[in-house]
């Protein structure tokens, strides 16, 4: 990927308790388009050897608007600088919104915005980033789509020190679907009609050429890949540490193919790969009182990465 021009801008936010200078950088896409992306470092004097990219999940929204990364996963290695990436077509100027079908989402974002996207804007930023040997060590975290992502930047970038995918659902992305819909349907005749539905959408999309579809806040480029993906091949592939951390409450997607899947690359020789599950926590790691408990599974993934990343430095 060529790199037409970049430039960053030092901006000075507070999250939390947190109080940190946040480097705003752009570098060019060889169609013209622009990567915005940000390097947070944490208000100390000393120069970190990790770099930790965090990863967001499938919401049109600035991964700076997602107020977890800065209270809590972090903290996952509160000594790193964290690199964050906004997907294809979104900037900070994009407010926040919860909703799903969002009427202001940039239409760059639907129209280009897909797993291999964001991995290739990925690795363009990370040669940027770590040239000159800086970073030596590199986590990736990301949950619900991020988490397929960060298993996919494993196979591609080398020098990753350990992934942590959480909440990133089972081998194909049709089953963590349907599970959703059955988790929220009212009775057994509007899930078989949504099931039915939704499958027909599925053979829809991956035996059609690219069109303007636009589904759920996402296009059809989206659909295509994440309905193509199969994260057990893909992590077949992967011969660095590996986290994966699901909650047995989650509605988004399914705890059981999780456990499958996990199951399946143990069976395939895959020791590289650890399984932490919460049952009583869900997709955002509350538990049953909606209380957030991410605080606590963030401790347990640093005390996971410190076990991996010993005799780096550390």
């Amino acid at each position: 990927m060529t790199v037409r021009f970049i430039f960053a801008v030092l901006l000075l936010l507070a999250h939390g308790a947190y109080a940190e200078s946040i480097r705003d950088y752009v570098m060019g896409r060889e169609d013209g388009s622009t990567i915005h992306y940000y390097l947070l470092q944490p208000s100390t004097a000393s120069t970190s050897d990790t770099l930790l990219l965090i990863l967001q999940g499938s919401d049109c929204n600035s991964v700076l608007q997602v107020e977890a990364i800065f209270s809590d996963y972090r903290n996952v290695w509160p000594e790193a600088d964290v690199l964050l990436i906004e997907k294809y077509g979104i900037d900070k100027t994009l407010n926040f919104s919860a909703d799903v079908e969002r009427s202001d989402c940039p239409s760059q974002y639907l129209q280009n915005d897909s797993p291999q996207q964001r991995v290739a804007d990925i690795e363009a930023v990370l040669a940027g980033v770590r040239q000159r040997g800086r970073y030596p060590n590199l986590i990736v975290l990301g949950g619900s789509e991020g988490a397929a992502v960060a298993n996919m930047v494993a196979t591609k970038v080398d020098g990753v020190s350990a992934t942590v995918a959480f909440n990133g659902g089972g081998r194909w992305f049709i089953d963590d679907v349907i599970h959703s819909i059955a988790a929220s349907a009212e009775d057994s005749a509007d899930v078989e009609e949504a099931v039915n539905s939704f499958s027909g959408f599925s053979r829809h999309i991956l035996n059609s050429p690219p069109s303007d579809l636009v589904v759920s806040g996402h296009g059809y480029k989206w659909w295509n890949e994440m309905l193509s993906l199969d994260q057990r091949k893909l992590l077949e592939a992967v011969d660095t540490p590996v986290l994966i951390v699901q909650g047995g409450r989650d509605v988004s997607v399914s705890p059981k193919k999780v456990d499958e899947l996990v199951a399946a690359l143990s069976k395939a020789g895959k020791d590289n790969i650890e399984y932490r599950k919460y049952e009583e926590l869900d997709h955002r790691l509350s538990d049953r009182r909606g209380v957030s408990q991410r605080g606590a599974v963030v401790k347990n993934i640093n005390r996971w990465l410190r076990s991996k990343l010993r005799g780096k430095g550390h």
